[in-house]
């Protein structure tokens, strides 16, 4: 069976959570059929398929509890009355990326996956609004504290499980 190149693999599964990722900001629902076959492609793609998919086992019931914690509280809102499917196709992406082209991150000390998180994080939802996907309701200096917050907690929960299944699956 061909074996892919490591480096290869991890260059398509970036550009394959990029075009996810774009195709969200600018068509959201009409991005679901794009969306759906780049995790389809992601999965056939991932470096282990056990790690991966209990990442998003156990990171996506987390991922969509920080959407509605974002919504409820006002932070943000969609068109959609709760969290939009093409949202949710964005997080099943973003998690397939953790045990591949985004390792490297969630390898790093907890500090500084959490301050990556906390930048990074807020300003994709701030790309978002300016595309019409979401609106930020309130302001700049709120927006970033309490979702810099919780992009930040996020992440340090993500790189234990992460690091979790790693082990767990290392050991079988």
């Amino acid at each position: 069976m061909y074996q892919m190149n490591v480096k290869l693999r991890l260059i398509i599964n970036f550009i394959l959570f990029q075009t996810s990722w774009f195709s969200a900001l600018f068509f959201q629902d009409g991005a679901l059929i794009i969306i759906a076959v780049a995790i389809f492609l992601m999965g056939l793609l991932v470096q282990s398929r056990p790690i991966s998919l209990f990442i998003v086992a156990c990171l996506l019931p987390l991922s969509l509890l920080f959407e509605f914690i974002a919504i409820s509280t006002g932070v943000v809102s969609y068109e959609a009355t709760f969290v939009p499917t093409w949202l949710v196709g964005l997080w099943v992406a973003l998690l397939l990326t953790f045990n591949d082209s985004f390792r490297f991150m969630l390898s790093l000390q907890w500090w500084k996956v959490a301050l990556a998180f906390a930048v990074f994080g807020p300003l994709s939802y701030i790309a978002g609004a300016r595309f019409g996907a979401l609106t930020i309701s309130e302001s700049m200096i709120h927006y970033w504290v309490l979702f810099g917050v919780m992009w930040a907690t996020y992440a340090a929960l993500a790189r234990y499980i992460y690091q979790a299944a790693v082990i767990k699956f290392q050991q079988q």
